[in-house]
């Protein structure tokens, strides 16, 4: 599957783009209601949390799991990632989550990436979609680091 292979190749290439960024301009909020680049990585990292419990609940079940969204900037607040992180030490987190995402969905059969969920607002999609949704909201994200 070719996203699987795009994955593992961005689980090699970002952290190269993000080493490459100095650590005041990494931790930098141009206004306090704007993340810092260091609070969307930390993002990217609840976005695996919430996305690893998908796909294994998806991959799991034979009936179309339900899939709910979650308070992203509630977790951004409750983490403190402003603060309670280094940018190595979050890197690191986002590393070892996408690496289990990444371990699940190889182990994952043609018949599992064929797998209907049901999003919010009621659409079936496959996990195929939902790890793909995943891939292009990871690189949009992304983007806004380099910028």
């Amino acid at each position: 599957m070719s996203s699987i292979v795009e994955f593992e190749k961005l689980l090699y290439e970002i952290p190269k783009v993000i080493n490459r960024i100095e650590d005041h301009e990494f931790m930098n909020k141009v206004s306090a209601n704007k993340w810092s680049k260091q609070e969307i990585l930390g993002h990217l990292c609840d976005s695996a949390v919430n996305n690893h419990s998908r796909f294994v609940r998806i991959i799991l079940t034979d009936e179309p799991v339900s899939i709910d969204g979650y308070k992203q900037n509630e977790w951004i607040r409750i983490h403190d990632y402003q603060n309670n992180y280094s940018k190595s030490d979050l890197l690191a987190l986002w590393i070892q989550l996408n690496k289990q995402i990444l371990n699940v969905l190889r182990n994952a059969s043609e018949l599992d990436f064929n797998k209907q969920c049901i999003l919010s607002d009621k659409r079936r999609v496959t996990l195929r979609w939902l790890f793909d949704d995943y891939l292009s909201h990871m690189l949009h994200h992304i983007k806004q680091i380099e910028s």
